[in-house]
């Protein structure tokens, strides 16, 4: 699979090259549009390989020799910062403290340290597989692009079952095929490397929640077994990461059922309304919805709102399930200096457009934060955005789609953020049933914060927590629950057998 928000794993060059990130430029025009990202080898033997045993984390305070290839970064100064960070201004570290286990990426450091082999790709690998072994999604480190890295893809999506590894969909290597099977990364083959890493840095805990895209970039070949039959091994190809272009497919599948997909849920609802307006009258006359949300994996929460009077017959329906969730969130003096710079940067584009009521929202927000620093986790209740969205857009229309009488969800790993709020909010309705497999889990926190690491990296974590996290209820390892729980098989790469099942269940 490429790349998602938690997928920054670096792309790995022969090791002879690892202390000079710059080194291979000349084998790829960077300048062409798909062209493969040179970025430098991993500087471990193996993936997930463990040091020696002489390879301990330094003492408190103690600084790591010098070598030439870290002078630019402090990377033990870096690394404590990320560990602190979790520690101290991550919402979820309750709920990790268990499993954060610092002498791991500590021990990592170390022994990169002693083979001489410190760089910045080598830290954000370190890094990332830290906070993965964390088993939250929302957690994220990238790199800032600059010089000859660039945040990079291999081309292809992929999924495990069984031993073996199946693409699921083809970006840029057009070299591969729907349900090609990748039999062996470098010497193993996938459910061997899954078994001899030594934490869990794919987040997912079952095969079809494992998120292979960053583990992908970390080796130089693979073997491939075509659909025909014949085999090959292939050198892994690089490719800097493009926006996605998100899917919006409006369909009428027969005369009673209606089909909509939606990947992003955009704050601009400006298409989704206008594709809503296009297709009224199949609408509005419909009694069987499907909405896809499989791959719904970027937006915000009110980007949903035009899509929930075909739920809800009433405003007052929505309005009962929203005020069920509070918010709390650690109002750590960290958090709350990242959130007012923000504020403040806001505030002059608000100043310079002259636009006077969301200056003075942004002063009250600035003034609050100022006045919280410090104090912990507090318990909000959001003010309800949605519902006022939601009687803003749709004042005047209720019953427009009381039709509607049987609504379908399929949702599966990939659908995340805003896409498993909906998914939540939704499935509290009597006319609705989700099928597929569960979400990511990404619904446990909000309000993410980005912190600079010495200008180079990019640490990103949320510092708000749900109600139901707080109730003891996490969605985080096991995302939110389906009806009708369908088992992912290597029979999806060609055929859509989630929306066949749908068509079944309502025609049922």
């Amino acid at each position: 699979m490429e790349p998602n928000k938690n997928e920054t794993t670096p792309n790995n060059n022969p090791a002879a090259n690892a202390e000079k990130p710059a080194a291979e430029t000349a084998a790829a025009n960077t300048s062409k549009p798909g062209a493969p990202n040179p970025v430098p080898r991993n500087v471990l033997a193996k993936p997930g390989a463990v040091p020696p045993k002489g390879a301990m984390p330094p003492r408190p305070g103690a600084m790591p020799p010098k070598q030439g290839a870290a002078k630019k970064h402090n990377y033990y100064k870096m690394m404590m910062t990320v560990i602190d960070t979790i520690k101290q201004d991550y919402a979820g570290f309750q709920e990790k403290e268990e499993i954060n286990d610092t002498k791991y990426p500590m021990n990592m450091l170390v022994y990169a340290y002693q083979k001489h082999m410190v760089n910045e790709v080598m830290f954000l690998r370190i890094v990332s597989e830290y906070l993965a072994s964390l088993g939250d999604p929302n957690l994220k480190f990238s790199m800032i692009n600059h010089g000859n890295y660039k945040n990079n893809t291999v081309g292809f999506r992929a999924r495990r079952y069984g031993d073996d590894l199946y693409v699921t969909e083809v970006g840029r290597d057009d070299r591969l095929k729907l349900g090609d099977k990748i039999t062996k990364l470098d010497k193993y083959t996938p459910s061997e490397h899954r078994t001899k890493i030594p934490k869990n840095f794919m987040t997912g805990n079952t095969p079809e929640r494992e998120q292979w895209g960053g583990f992908l970039k970390m080796f130089p070949t693979f073997d491939v077994e075509h659909a025909d039959g014949t085999t090959e091994n292939m050198k892994f190809r690089h490719f800097i990461i493009e926006k996605p272009k998100r899917k919006l497919e409006f369909e009428s599948l027969n005369e009673k059922t209606f089909y909509i997909c939606i990947e992003e849920f955009s704050q601009n609802t400006a298409d989704l309304e206008k594709a809503i307006e296009e297709h009224a009258s199949e609408l509005t006359s419909c009694e069987n919805l499907i909405i896809d949300l499989r791959k719904n994996e970027a937006g915000t929460e009110p980007g949903f709102v035009p899509l929930l009077p075909m739920i809800f017959d009433s405003e007052e329906e929505l309005g009962t399930l929203l005020l069920k969730e509070a918010i709390y969130t650690n109002y750590s003096e960290k958090n709350c200096e990242h959130t007012t710079t923000k504020i403040e940067n806001m505030k002059a584009r608000y100043e310079k457009a002259k636009n006077e009521e969301a200056v003075a929202l942004a002063d009250q927000l600035i003034a609050e934060f100022k006045e919280k620093s410090g104090k912990g986790f507090q318990k909000d209740v959001p003010e309800d955005d949605i519902l006022a969205e939601y009687h803003e857009i749709h004042e005047g229309k209720e019953g427009l789609y009381n039709q509607i009488r049987k609504v379908i969800l399929i949702t599966d790993t990939w659908c995340r953020d805003a896409g498993e709020v909906f998914v939540k909010i939704c499935s509290a309705s009597d006319k609705v049933t989700v099928i597929g497999r569960p979400t990511m889990g990404t619904i446990d926190y909000t309000n993410y914060v980005n912190a600079s690491i010495d200008k180079t990296f990019i640490l990103s974590y949320p510092m708000s927590k749900r109600q139901n996290v707080v109730d003891g209820h996490p969605y985080n390892e096991t995302g939110l629950p389906v009806d009708v729980y369908i088992p992912w098989t290597p029979q999806e790469c060609t055929e859509d057998l989630l929306r066949q099942k749908a068509l079944e269940l309502l025609e049922a």
